[in-house]
C-alpha cells in the first residue's frame, strides 16, 4: 500500500483559490469550468482534489492536461481513490487478474479500458499479466507521477483531502484508505480547527429528499463537500469552490458546469407543496404495486415509503425490480422567464434542473432553447 503523503504550504497576503474535485476524465467539462471561473494561472491558486481519472471518455487527455497544469507552482494536485486503484492494479503483478473485476466495477470508460481496446487486448491473445504489462507500459510515466501525489494539503486555514480525515488527535495519523475511501465524511465530522474541503462523496448523497449536486458548505462542522457527481450521477455537474482571502477575511463562491440543454419557462408552474421522495444509493429495490399510464406506484423497501415512479426509470433483474439512481418525484416550482436545465423529456413532463435542484415540470411550461445561448 502506498504511504499517505502530507503537504503543507503557506500563502501570504490576499489570494484567490479554486478547488475542483472528481473530474473523472471529463476534460471538456473541466476546461469549460476553468474558463467559467476565469482561472488565471499567473495569479490564482488551483487545487485538484483527486479522482480526475476513469469513468469518462477523456481520461488519458485529462491526465496529461492535469500534469501540465501542475507544472505551475500555484497548482496542487492530490491523489484520489481512483488514481490509487489505477496505480495498484497496473503496477502490482499479483493484481493482474483483478483487471476484469475492475471493468465490472467501473462499467464506464477510462484509461485502462481505452488501452485495453486500442491495443487489441480484448481479442483473447494475451494473458492477464501480459495485459497488465502492456497497459502499464503505455501509462508508466503517468502512473509514476500519480503514485507520488500528496494525500492531503494543508494550506493556511484549510485542509484539502479527497474523501476525509481520521478522527484523531493528529490528522496525519491515518492510513491511505482513511483519506481516500471514507464514506459520508460530512456526517462523521472532525476535531480539527481547519476547514476541511473534500470530494469523493457526491453532495447529493447527503440530501434525504432532494437531488441537488450543489456544493455544501457547513461552517459549524468545518467541512465543505464539492463533488457534483460527474461520472457517477445520471444528472450531475462539475463544481468549483472559489475561496477569496482579503485582509484576512475569507469568502466563498460556488460555480458549476452542467452540460445539458436549456429551457425557458413560458408558463408558471406552482405545485401544491407536499412530501417529496428521493431514491438514491443504496436503496434502489422497489416493489411495483399498480401501474397507471406512464407511472407505476411502488414501495421502496429501503426507505419504507411509497411513491409514483416513471416507468422509464424502472428495470427488472433476476425477478427483482429496481429504480435507476437518482430519482425523485419532486415537482419544481418555476415562474415564467426562468431558465432551467433539461435532463430528459418523458412524455408530457420534463426532468429539469433549477438552481441545482432536480425535479419535474410539465412539458407545456417549457420552451427548449439552444444550449449555447444561455449560461446556467
Amino acid at each position: 500500500m502506498l504511504p499517505a503523503k502530507h503537504s503543507v504550504k503557506r500563502i501570504k497576503g490576499d489570494y484567490r483559490l479554486i478547488a475542483i474535485a472528481d473530474i473523472h476524465g471529463h476534460l471538456d467539462r473541466f476546461k469549460t469550468l476553468l474558463k467559467k471561473v476565469d482561472y488565471n494561472p499567473s495569479h490564482d491558486y488551483l487545487v485538484i482534489i483527486g479522482d480526475f481519472v476513469e469513468k469518462g471518455d477523456q481520461t488519458i487527455d485529462t491526465i496529461r492536461f492535469v500534469r501540465e497544469l501542475e507544472r505551475n507552482p500555484r497548482c496542487f494536485v492530490l491523489i484520489g481513490n481512483c488514481e490509487w486503484a489505477m496505480t495498484a492494479i497496473l503496477q502490482t503483478p499479483e493484481l493482474a487478474n483483478q483487471i476484469q473485476h475492475y471493468f465490472a466495477k467501473i462499467p464506464r470508460n477510462g484509461a485502462i479500458r481505452d488501452y485495453y481496446h486500442q491495443l487489441h487486448l480484448d481479442d483473447g491473445h494475451e494473458t492477464m499479466l501480459g495485459i497488465q504489462r502492456e497497459i502499464e507500459f503505455k501509462l508508466h510515466d503517468d502512473l509514476q507521477w500519480m503514485k507520488h501525489l500528496p494525500t492531503t494539503l494543508k494550506l493556511n486555514d484549510f485542509i484539502f483531502v479527497h474523501a476525509g480525515l481520521p478522527y484523531a488527535n493528529n490528522y496525519k495519523s491515518g492510513i491511505l484508505p482513511d483519506y481516500l475511501e471514507m464514506p459520508y465524511f460530512m456526517n462523521q465530522g472532525h476535531p480539527y480547527k481547519e476547514m476541511v474541503i473534500v470530494g469523493h462523496m457526491p453532495s447529493s448523497n447527503y440530501h434525504h429528499h432532494n437531488i441537488t449536486n450543489n456544493i455544501i458548505i457547513d461552517e459549524e462542522k468545518r467541512i465543505i463537500s464539492i463533488d457534483g457527481g460527474t461520472g457517477i450521477k445520471p444528472v450531475s455537474q462539475l463544481n468549483a469552490l472559489i475561496i477569496r482571502s482579503h485582509d484576512g477575511v475569507i469568502t466563498y463562491e460556488c460555480e458549476s458546469v452542467q452540460p445539458c440543454m436549456k429551457g425557458r419557462i413560458i408558463k408558471d408552474h406552482h405545485p401544491i407543496k407536499q412530501k417529496w421522495h428521493k431514491i438514491a444509493y443504496p436503496y434502489f429495490k422497489v416493489t411495483p404495486i399498480k401501474t397507471k399510464g406512464s407511472l407505476t406506484y411502488c414501495h421502496n423497501e429501503g426507505l419504507d415509503e411509497d411513491l409514483w415512479i416513471k416507468n422509464d426509470f424502472l428495470y427488472e433483474r433476476g425477478g427483482q425490480w429496481y429504480c435507476l439512481d437518482d430519482y425523485t418525484d419532486r415537482q419544481l416550482d418555476v415562474a415564467r422567464g426562468e431558465i432551467v436545465g433539461i435532463a430528459g423529456h418523458y412524455g408530457d413532463e420534463i426532468y429539469a434542473v433549477k438552481d441545482g435542484l432536480v425535479g419535474w415540470i410539465p412539458a407545456s411550461c417549457v420552451q427548449i432553447i439552444h444550449k449555447h445561448n444561455v449560461r446556467l
